[in-house]
Formats: C-alpha cells, structure tokens, sequence
C-alpha cells in the first residue's frame, strides 16, 4: 500500500477540497492547505520511489496502470507544477478569478494528469484524458463575467469533443483487429495491419491536439489566451507535459512496430511546428501570447529527440520537457503577481525593473533560458537535444533547431529590452507585502534556471535512468 501513497493522498484532497469549497473558509488558508498537501505528495514520490517503482501489487500488475522511473519523474513535476499553480493563485483577483471551486477542480485535473502518465491502455488513458479536460473546461469558464472566458471554454470543449470522437474510433479499430487495448501486447505486434495502423494513428492525433502541435495548435492560441495567466501557466505547463508523456508511452516506450512511420511524422512535426511557432510569436505584441505561440515552437524541440528515438534514448526529450514546464511554470507565476489578468503587451512591461527588479530580473533570466543563454537550463536542455539528433543521424533536425533557436531571439529581447530600456507609461503598484513574495518567488525561478544549468541541483538526475 505505499507505494499507493502519493495516488492515494491526491484522492484525499480532492474529496477534502469538494467539502471545502462549500463552506465559508479563507483563500489563505484554502490555498495553504492545498499547498502543504501537494508538499507532501511530492515528498512521498520521492521517500517512496523504490516501493513505488518496484511495486508487486496487483494494481500495478494489470497491463491498466504502469509505474517505473519515467511515470515518476512525469508525476514529481505534475506535482510541482500543481504547487506553483497554487503560487499564483494568491495574487489572483478574488472577485473574478478565483473561487473555492477552483480548488478543487485543479486537484482533480492534477489526479487526471497524473493518470494520463501512468495509464498503459487506451481507455483508460481516455478516461484520465477526460477527468483532466473536464475539470480545465470548468476552471476556464468559472470567470463567468468575461465573455473571452466563456468562449475558450466553449471552443476547448467543442473541438476536445471531437478530437475524442476520433480516439475512440481509433481505439475500437485496434481493438477489432488485435482483440486487446493494452499498450504492452501491442507491442509485440510484429507487423501491425494496416487497419491497426490507421487506429494508432487516430489516437495519436488525439494526443497532437492535446498538446497543441503542427496541425493541431490554433484552438490553442484562443483558449489559452482567454484563460486566466494562472490557468494558461497550468495548461501550457502541466497538462503538455501529462499529454507529451502519454504520447511517449503509446507511440514509443510501447511501440507497436509503427517507429519508421512515426520517425518520418515526428520529423515534419519538429521542423514545421518550430517554424510555425516562431512566425506567429515575431508578430506579436502582447507578451501572454508570445509565450502561448512559443510553446508550440518549444514542442517542435522535444519532437527532435522523438525522431531520433530510434538511435538514441529520450533523455533528451523528456529532460526538456520538464525543465521547459516547470520554467513555464515560474513565468505564469510571475506574470500573474505582477499583472493579474490584466492585457500584458511589451507596452505594459516597460520599465519593470523600476518598481519590480527581482521580478523583472526573474523573468528576463526565463526568456534568456528560453532562448537557450549559456549557464541556463535552456541551454542544457538545447545541447541535450541537439547532440541526440546529431547522433542519431539526424543532423538536419539540428540544424532546423539551431536556425529556429537564432528566430526567437528575436521576440525574447523585445520582452527584455522593453523591460529595461523602454520608459513606462504608468508605473505597476506592487504592496510592500506582495513585493516580498515576488522576490521569494523570484528568487526560487532563478535558482532553478541557473542552479540546474549548470549541473549545480541537479532535481531531474533521476531521468538518466529513462531508456539508458
């Protein structure tokens, strides 16, 4: 039963949190609780990894739910992202953006994400996709008074709809070819029929448009943008990074002999949606959504390791994706105590460091490990990534990389430079007392950044372990 801990916790606060958000108690203490629980779901991953890991029970034991070294380093940051997500809920307006409710739903969605990584069969994994999407379609419209909420609640749930048509069309084409659903056994299919392959396929566009991908990104855009910052910081960190690892698991820890065509997709997915992604953030102004188009280009980096699994592990792939969440993560939480819901345009940040230099410096220490700044973990994770496409034989995917990482150079000094040498046209109010949680906060984002850029923390050691 430990190694059932984490799962187990998780359950209990979100019962905790349904009888909470009915009674009359304090944002402070509601967010605090919920904080303290996830502090300690992280710390039982961790105390409890071996159990976990090396679990003989029968739960573990069914071919439904799998959980080795790469579901817990997935799950550790689901669980990190999670606490920052509650971060940012303290500077969160509390008439508009937050109720109780919130709470609640935002721990149900975690307990899906986390579900989604550990899931080792199609309808499960649809089941956990489902608790997960559901509970962001009701944060995303809990805002009631903002028309732009409404609409990319509406827009997410109609097309997420849709999408799941498509996956359960694909889920019975396996099935009625393979007579199972079990991503293990099919796995030892040596030459899958062409009907299997064409169900592999629709569920993996199902999890292309989960992740906001070449071919699957504009729904992204407008929903990510009409969702409060702190709800698009969970979205564009914790739920890609629960949607890239049960992509991970279906197409390439379990793969049911479709790598070739799967190495010829992923490639035009890397090199298109890098260029795509970039295009769209060169033209922007408004800083929120710079950010939005750039994690579409930030998943065409992680799709270099995907196409290159064959010859190399995906280390690579999987060390990016957490740090890319988890700095993702930090940049919400800092846009959100800074702004609130607030427009935020290149205008809006001018001459932050005046009234905020932690946090102006927080954040221009993000863009430049976005963009991959020496001594940040940007840059680890790039050369990382690049190195395993070079080794794979894959140089071209590298040299796509390179020339995309030069384009959002770009985009990101326009932040910075606008943050130091623009003059303001009003000044940011930041209290005493929230300034002092910005520095705390700040502080945390560029140790992580720096810290782990160097090999100083080393936090994601345990990925060497994932497929060599």
């Amino acid at each position: 039963m430990i190694a059932l801990t984490p799962f187990l916790l998780s359950i209990a606060a979100i019962i905790a949190n349904i009888f909470l958000s009915v009674t009359r108690i304090k944002k402070g203490l509601l967010l605090g609780v919920n904080l303290l629980f996830w502090a300690i779901i992280l710390v039982s991953f961790f105390v409890f990894r071996n159990e976990i890991v090396n679990s003989d029970l029968p739960f573990f034991a069914t071919g439904f739910i799998v959980f080795g070294q790469f579901e817990l380093v997935l799950c550790s940051i689901v669980a990190v992202l999670t606490i920052l997500f509650f971060a940012t809920l303290y500077f969160s307006d509390d008439e508009r953006y937050f109720k109780p409710e919130l709470v609640a739903l935002a721990n149900l969605a975690s307990f899906g994400m986390m579900g989604m990584i550990i899931s080792s069969e199609i309808i499960t994994t649809l089941i956990f996709i489902e608790i997960a999407s559901i509970s962001i379609y009701a944060m995303i419209a809990l805002n009631s008074l903002s028309s732009k909420s409404i609409e990319a609640a509406f827009k997410y749930f109609l097309l997420s709809s849709f999408m799941s048509a498509f996956y359960l069309l694909g889920a019975a084409l396996i099935f009625g070819m393979t007579q199972t659903t079990k991503y293990e056994l099919l796995s030892k299919l040596s030459s899958p029929s062409f009907i299997t392959t064409i169900g592999a396929m629709l569920i993996i566009a199902m999890m292309f448009f989960k992740i906001a991908i070449f071919g699957f990104y504009r729904w992204s855009i407008d929903v990510y943008y009409g969702a409060s910052t702190s709800i698009t910081g969970y979205l564009a960190g914790a739920f890609k990074l629960a949607s890239f690892g049960m992509l991970i698991k279906f197409a390439l820890l379990y793969s049911g002999g479709w790598n070739d065509i799967l190495a010829i997709i992923f490639s035009v997915v890397a090199i298109c949606s890098m260029f795509i992604g970039n295009f769209l953030s060169l033209k922007e102004i408004d800083v929120k959504k710079i950010l939005i188009a750039a994690g579409i280009v930030h998943a065409g980096y992680i799709f270099i390791n995907l196409a290159s699994f064959s010859g190399e592990s995906l280390f690579a792939g999987v060390f990016y994706l957490c740090i890319y969440a988890i700095t993702t993560g930090f940049a919400f939480l800092i846009l959100n105590s800074l702004f609130g819901d607030n427009q935020i345009t290149l205008e809006s940040i001018a001459g932050l460091y005046k009234s905020s230099p932690l946090g102006a410096l927080a954040f221009t220490i993000i863009c430049l490990s976005f963009i991959g700044f020496p001594y940040t973990v940007g840059f680890l994770g790039k050369v990382y990534l690049f190195s395993s496409a070079f080794e794979a034989g894959n140089a071209y995917l590298a040299i796509f990389g390179i020339i995309n990482t030069i384009l959002s150079v770009y985009y990101y000094l326009r932040i910075i430079i606008s943050i130091y040498f623009n003059e303001p046209s009003q000044t940011v109010q930041v209290t005493r007392q929230k300034s002092i949680w910005i520095g705390i906060l700040s502080v945390l984002a560029i140790a992580f950044v720096i810290l782990e850029g160097v090999g100083a923390l080393s936090i994601l050691g345990n990925l060497n372990l994932i497929m060599g």
